[in-house]
């Protein structure tokens, strides 16, 4: 910056700050009214530290079922969801998310929702291949 006076400098630097600020502020309000924030929220009952930030949307679809998007059987998985106080209707229609977090080397957290709500939320371990409720 040679050639610009301190003044402008200075000003420069000011408006650069107040810009990283106001995003900083847009970026948390956006976050805390995300579903996403709210599915964190209703999965840190039962003992969990997740954020948003956490999951990553491995599949998704328009106009479709849970059970459709998944192509898997997912009886016992529709019995471990219930048991947490999840609906676990794997033929709800709507817009089908599969969100997945990864919990420790082994075991990933599988979060479908339906139009944005949880409807079936288990844990699966990668070397066993097990199911496990999260509760």
């Amino acid at each position: 910056m040679n050639g610009v006076s301190r003044s402008t400098r200075r000003a420069m630097l000011i408006a650069a700050a107040v810009i990283f600020a106001a995003a900083m502020i847009w970026l948390a309000v956006l976050e805390s009214h995300s579903y996403l924030r709210d599915i964190c929220e209703r999965i840190n009952e039962f003992g969990y530290r997740l954020s948003p930030a956490d999951f990553y949307s491995q599949s998704f679809g328009s106009d479709t079922s849970i059970e459709k998007l998944s192509g898997r059987d997912l009886e016992e998985a529709k019995a471990l969801s219930a048991s947490c106080g999840f609906g676990a209707d794997t033929s709800k229609t709507g817009k089908v998310e599969l969100l997945l977090c990864k919990l420790d080397s082994d075991r990933v957290l599988y979060v479908y929702t339906v139009d944005h709500e949880p409807e079936l939320v288990f844990i699966e371990s990668i070397s066993k291949g097990t199911l496990s409720p999260i509760g």
